[in-house]
C-alpha cells in the first residue's frame, strides 16, 4: 500500500499562490494550472504571449517566492553558443591545466529554470536543452554536470520576427503549453491601481517577497507524486491516447512523411485520428497524469478524478499536434480544435467506455457474451476495438494447448 500524501506545506503554499496572483492578474483556470505546474517534479511548461502579455513578469515572480535566488536564467538570443547557456570556462585555468577549469551555469545546477524567448536559440543550443530537461546530465570533455530534480519555464512571443522557431523535439518534451491572453478591462484596472495608486511602482517582480524555499518545494514534488490514479481511470486515458495514435489501415508511427493515408471509407472516418497527419506518442499521457495529480493535490484530494484527467488535456496535448490543414477552416488554432472537438468526443464516449471496460475484464476471463459486448461497441469506437482485439488474442492464446504455442513461437525462427 502506497503512502498517502500529507499535503506538506499546502497551506503555505496556496498562501504563496494568493500572493503570487495578487501581483500577476489572469483568469481562474489560468491560475489552477500555473498553480498545478509548479509543483510537478521536472516540469516544463511553454508560456506563448505578445509583448507585455506578462509571462516575464509571472516567471519571476514566482521563482523569488517559492525558490528565492535558486534561479537559472538564459535571455536567448541567436548569437548565443552552448558555452554560453551551460558552461563557465575559465580560460586562465586551463592553459594551466588546472582542476575547475570547466564550470557548470546556473541553467544546470538551479532547480528553478528559466529560457526566456527560447525561439531564438539556434538549433545546436535547442538540442542540447534535451540534455539538461530530459536526461538531466551534460557532459563537456571530462566534466560532467547533473542538472537537480527542478521546473522549468520556457517562454516565447509568436509574433517575434527573424527568429529560429523551436526544434520538435524540444517541443514533444515540453510538458505543458499555455497562451498568455492580455488583460480584459477588469484585470487591466487593478494592475493599473496596484502600479499607481499610492507608491508608483514600476516594476511588480518587486513586490515578490519568499514564502517557501527550494527545500519544501522539493517536499511538495514528492508529496504530489503520491496522490493515487485508479485502474479504471488509467484505462480511460490509455483508450483517450488511443484515437490519436491507432489506425486501422497502416502503423502511421513508422509511415514516410510523404506518406498519406486515404481515410475515406474507413469506418472511423471523421475520428479524431482521421484529422492528423501524424498521430502522437505517448509522453503527453505521461504529462497528463502529472498535471491531474497535481490538480487533485491543490484540492487535498488523494485519488485523481477523471475530470482532472479531462481539465487537464487541453494544457499537455495541442503543442503536441500535427493537425491536416483542412481542420483549420474552422478552427483558428490546435487548442481549439482539443476544446471543441476533441474533448466533447471524448466525453460522448465515455457512457460506452464505462460499459466497455468491465466487459473487457469479463472477456479476457473467457466470458463470450462480454465479448460480444465489446464487439457491438467496437465497430462505433476505435478504443474499444483495441479492447476488443486484446481479449480476442488472450481468449485465443488460452484455448491453444501450451505444446502448440511453443511451436509456433520457434516456427519464425526456423527451430520448429
Amino acid at each position: 500500500m502506497l503512502e498517502p500524501p500529507s499535503f506538506a506545506h499546502h497551506d503555505e503554499y496556496v498562501k504563496g499562490i494568493d500572493r503570487v496572483f495578487s501581483l500577476f492578474l489572469a483568469r481562474e483556470d489560468v491560475k489552477r494550472f500555473l498553480s498545478a505546474v509548479l509543483i510537478i517534479r521536472n516540469a516544463k511548461i511553454f508560456l506563448s504571449g505578445g509583448y507585455g502579455s506578462g509571462k516575464n513578469t509571472f516567471v519571476e515572480i514566482a521563482a523569488k517566492t517559492f525558490f528565492g535566488e535558486d534561479l537559472g536564467v538564459v535571455r536567448c538570443h541567436q548569437e548565443l553558443t552552448t558555452f554560453d547557456i551551460l558552461w563557465n570556462i575559465n580560460i586562465t585555468r586551463t592553459l594551466e591545466g588546472k582542476a575547475n577549469a570547466v564550470t557548470p551555469r546556473p541553467l544546470i545546477i538551479a532547480p528553478f529554470k528559466y529560457l526566456n524567448e527560447c525561439q531564438r536559440l539556434n538549433t545546436q543550443c535547442q538540442n542540447a536543452l534535451l540534455n539538461v530537461l530530459t536526461d538531466k546530465t551534460v557532459a563537456f570533455g571530462d566534466t560532467v554536470a547533473e542538472t537537480p530534480d527542478y521546473v522549468c519555464f520556457l517562454d516565447r512571443n509568436p509574433h517575434d520576427i527573424g527568429t529560429q522557431g523551436m526544434v520538435k523535439a524540444l517541443l514533444d518534451r515540453i510538458d505543458f503549453y499555455l497562451d498568455v491572453e492580455y488583460l480584459g478591462m477588469k484585470h487591466s484596472l487593478e494592475l493599473l491601481e496596484t502600479k499607481f495608486k499610492g507608491k508608483q511602482v514600476d516594476d511588480l517582480r518587486n513586490l515578490a517577497e519568499p514564502i517557501l524555499n527550494t527545500s519544501q518545494m522539493t517536499e511538495i514534488w514528492h508529496d504530489v507524486e503520491k496522490v493515487t490514479i485508479s485502474d479504471e481511470n488509467m484505462m480511460k486515458v490509455s483508450m483517450t491516447s488511443m484515437l490519436l495514435r491507432k489506425c486501422i489501415r497502416v502503423d502511421r508511427s513508422i509511415t514516410s512523411a510523404r506518406f498519406r493515408v486515404i481515410c475515406e471509407g474507413c469506418p472511423y472516418s471523421g475520428q479524431p485520428c482521421s484529422k492528423q497527419e501524424r498521430p502522437v506518442g505517448q509522453r503527453w499521457v505521461d504529462s497528463l497524469i502529472k498535471l491531474a495529480k497535481a490538480c487533485a493535490w491543490l484540492d487535498r484530494k488523494s485519488e485523481v478524478s477523471f475530470d482532472d484527467l479531462l481539465w487537464g488535456i487541453p494544457r499537455v496535448l495541442p503543442h503536441r499536434m500535427d493537425l491536416k490543414q483542412n481542420v483549420f477552416v474552422k478552427f483558428a488554432n490546435e487548442n481549439e480544435w482539443v476544446m471543441q472537438d476533441f474533448l466533447p468526443m471524448v466525453e460522448s464516449k465515455l457512457p460506452m467506455w464505462n460499459e466497455a471496460i468491465p466487459a473487457f475484464i469479463d472477456a479476457r476471463k473467457g466470458d463470450s457474451k462480454a465479448l460480444e459486448k465489446l464487439q457491438l461497441h467496437a465497430e462505433k469506437c476505435l478504443a474499444v476495438r483495441e479492447l476488443r482485439d486484446w481479449a480476442q488474442n488472450e481468449t485465443k492464446l488460452a484455448e491453444k494447448p501450451l505444446e502448440l504455442l511453443i511451436k509456433e513461437e520457434l516456427a519464425p525462427q526456423g527451430l520448429a
